[in-house]
């Protein structure tokens, strides 16, 4: 399996070569290139060759590289999972995913493209986009050892469900991912912020999100990105909190003591 820091997660379109290739030299932590809702019906075959040729020099790097593919109900997925045979990718992002036998399902395809091109360690990134996804997240979550996140995916979830976009409506529903995620080991990101030029907007919402435990962000611009990690890094003063507090441990530990009651930070509220 592999071990990225995501903190930001850069999503582009396979359809337009030129914006994989500036996507591509983009320092984000992880790259998501879409052949899904980024890509129309008529062009998904000329994005997945997009897609081969844009990575045909592309070499594994610190960075995580994902593809998200076309969902198990549609007529592309095989294809779309077939053209990753031999790519230098690190993870699949599976969209709307409904229930864990999705995750069975993938699972076993991502195992023939290993016995194909002989390598292994891919992963899958869930995307919770409907109201059964989010019932079923925690399932979804353990379904498989390949998954190493669930990522909201706001826009499909309010088209189906009828709630506005905002961060009160939604509240409970990105807690229960947070949740599910953590209980099954995986990492919970959280959703696009849909307004490029709102970066005021974008730091409020990854904030918000970091308080309610995501880890991460989608970004869907460039620009997105390193407000987005900014967010998600953390500050000096939370280093030097955890730093007082595996201090504070290591010293009750020398001296027998079982429990500590670590000093808090200064925006701590109890």
């Amino acid at each position: 399996m592999t071990g990225f820091c995501r903190r930001s997660q850069l999503v582009t379109p396979a359809s337009s070569e030129q914006l994989l290739k500036k996507a591509l030299m983009v320092d984000c932590d992880s790259l998501v290139i879409d052949l899904e809702d980024a890509v129309a019906s008529t062009f998904k075959h000329e994005a997945r060759e997009v897609l081969r040729r844009a990575l045909a020099d592309v070499t594994p790097s610190r960075r995580e590289l994902c593809v998200r593919i076309n969902g198990l109900e549609t007529p592309w997925c095989l294809d779309d999972l077939l053209a990753l045979e031999g790519l230098p990718i690190d993870a699949v992002v599976v969209p709307k995913v409904q229930g864990p036998e999705d995750l069975y399902v993938y699972d076993q395809l991502l195992r023939q493209i290993e016995l194909r091109d002989g390598r292994r360690g891919l992963t899958l990134l869930a995307l919770i986009e409907s109201a059964s996804g989010v019932e079923n997240a925690l399932s979804i979550a353990r379904a498989s050892q390949r998954c190493q996140a669930l990522i909201f995916g706001v826009g499909d979830f309010i088209a189906q469900t009828g709630m506005a976009f905002d961060a009160d409506t939604l509240l409970p529903v990105r807690s229960r991912i947070v949740t599910a995620a953590v209980a099954a080991g995986v990492q919970p990101i959280d959703h696009v912020h849909p307004n490029v030029a709102d970066t005021e907007g974008l730091v409020r919402a990854a904030e918000i999100g970091k308080k309610l435990g995501f880890t991460s962000k989608w970004a869907i611009h460039p620009r997105q990105v390193e407000p987005i990690e900014r967010v998600f890094s953390p500050d000096r003063d939370e280093i030097a909190s955890a730093r007082r507090t595996i201090a504070a441990y290591e010293a009750a530990q020398r001296e027998g003591r079982g429990a500590i009651i670590p000093r808090c930070h200064s925006s701590c509220r109890l």
